[in-house]
């Protein structure tokens, strides 16, 4: 009954922790974004850190709830409710899958290496086709203007970034059932806001998702070391045993 108790108290311990480290993560150093009226921020590394430290749920809880007041904080009030799912489902994701590989071996992780630039790929194809749509230039003419303008831009950095991810897998192999995780829980990031700001601002998206896409390269390369740095000095792959 004891052990229990402190089991319940370390959770509920760790879920604050890192509710706060998410929120003062993305708070501290946000960069506004005109286009969607939204913000580059570094949030993305203490999601993916606190999924893989201590899994799933805290990573839910703490991805989205953290997410969400920095949104409240700093005025990004709009963004709040999708912020919520959002992070909360990469912070699942990234926990879930780290889990996966954890137990199945490299096996699966491989596999899904090879797997991993298919949503850069999908992603990179709805922007052609939003981009070049007939309709969209007729009813959304200053946007879609606006938007042709970086279109050389936007397909540049989705190739160097697809190009880069397949070389970190393959460089830091030993890595990656961390990197694996993080990087299609940060594609689930990408995908949820763009599929929210299309909504919001119509051809306008387009504009942030380099910027989130960045934000999930450099979210995975702060934790992954941050992740085997301090699993190294606790001397176990987890602070929580499940």
């Amino acid at each position: 009954m004891v052990s229990q108790n402190v089991s319940k108290a370390r959770v509920v311990s760790s879920t604050a922790l890192s509710t706060a480290l998410v929120f003062v993560a993305t708070a501290s150093i946000s960069i506004y974004i005109p286009a969607t009226r939204g913000y580059f921020n570094l949030g993305d590394s203490m999601v993916f850190l606190t999924a893989l430290l201590f899994g799933p749920i805290v990573g839910f809880v703490a991805g989205g709830l953290g997410s969400m007041l920095s949104d409240l904080f700093l005025g990004y009030t709009v963004y709040a409710p999708a912020t919520l799912i959002v992070k909360g489902v990469e912070g699942l994701l990234t926990g879930f899958l780290h889990d996966v590989f954890t137990r199945s071996g490299s096996r699966a992780t491989r596999l899904l290496m090879v797997f991993l630039p298919v949503p850069t790929v999908i992603l990179g194809i709805i922007l052609v086709l939003v981009l070049f749509s007939g309709e969209a230039e007729v009813s959304l003419l200053t946007i879609y203007s606006a938007t042709v303008a970086y279109q050389p831009i936007l397909f540049t950095i989705l190739i160097v970034l697809a190009a880069s991810l397949i070389f970190i897998c393959r460089v830091y192999r030993e890595n990656l059932p961390l990197i694996v995780p993080c990087f299609i829980g940060g594609f689930e990031m990408v995908l949820g806001y763009f599929l929210y700001e299309l909504y919001l601002y119509q051809l306008g998206a387009v504009l942030e998702v380099p910027a989130n896409f960045a934000q999930t390269f450099l979210g995975t390369l702060v934790a992954v070391p941050l992740y085997n740095a301090v699993a190294k000095r606790m001397g176990q792959p987890r602070i929580i045993s499940r």
